[in-house]
């Protein structure tokens, strides 16, 4: 799922304003940032990385919107805002962008291509591409195999791999899964997105770098949500070494995806 606004901290209503935006296809939910210099207007974080955000797209169909109705209450699946109006022409257009700045959105982490670990009764290793995943305690290893959650209580990088210390009595058999970042911690993260700017790259090797790969935030909380245990705040009081079986994964009764809950950085602060 793409980024979807939850509330503000601040308590304060939604904020959607008509922004320039360069051209392109957008998405409802794509996570949005500044323009390049005399770019003229913002573009998807997929396009160029910032350590701030804009906003969040609010519009997933070209405006006016094409009259795509088949059958009264059908309508045709959108395929994205189409923009195609261009600086150079002086015809660049408006997207419908969200911009508060203390904006809460609900964030999936992407369980494609999951990494590939080994488990011991204390830690969980995989490989790194360099900088590895030293700060990922109070996170999670989600198992592709299992659907198991173990909780990181603390991670080192070195010889290539990230090793990851989780609370005594791991019994994770699964080699496959995802990392899912440290949250309710009131840490600032630099958080990669996958290419598209709408899910959580939790398939990434390496912390990414903010303005970079990643973009700042703040993860409020890690949820759950799940067909059989609906929606859950991780808490390693609760969930460590629980069984959800992922939506993708090999166990998958659960059908069960994972949200990070971020405020993003924002170059309206």
């Amino acid at each position: 799922m793409a980024a979807k606004f939850k509330y503000c901290l601040g308590g304060g209503e939604l904020v959607i304003k008509d922004l320039k935006a360069v051209n392109d296809t957008y998405r409802e939910g794509e996570v949005l940032v500044a323009a390049a210099a005399e770019g003229g207007g913002v573009r998807s974080a997929g396009a160029g990385i910032e350590a701030s955000i804009v906003g969040v797209c609010n519009q997933d169909d070209t405006l006016p919107a094409q009259a795509t109705l088949q059958a009264p209450g059908i309508t045709t699946a959108s395929t994205g805002a189409v923009l195609t109006g261009t600086q150079a022409a002086g015809t660049i257009e408006n997207l419908k962008v969200i911009v508060n700045p203390d904006a809460v959105y609900a964030i999936e982490y992407n369980q494609a291509s999951p990494l590939t670990s080994a488990a011991l009764d204390t830690s969980i290793t995989f490989a790194s591409a360099g900088a590895g995943f030293a700060g990922a305690g109070g996170g999670w290893f989600w198992s592709f195999d299992t659907g198991e959650l173990d909780y990181v209580v603390s991670s080192a990088v070195g010889a290539g791999d990230t090793v990851l210390t989780t609370v005594t009595g791991t019994d994770t058999v699964g080699v496959l899964g995802i990392l899912l970042q440290p949250s309710r911690a009131g840490q600032s993260l630099p958080i990669e997105l996958t290419a598209d700017a709408l899910t959580i790259a939790a398939n990434a090797d390496d912390v990414g770098v903010a303005g970079t790969n990643a973009i700042n935030g703040i993860i409020c909380e890690t949820r759950i949500e799940s067909a059989i245990h609906g929606s859950e705040i991780l808490d390693p009081v609760v969930h460590n070494q629980l069984v959800r079986g992922m939506n993708t994964g090999t166990v998958n009764l659960d059908k069960a995806k994972a949200f990070a809950y971020v405020q993003f950085a924002s170059v309206w602060q």
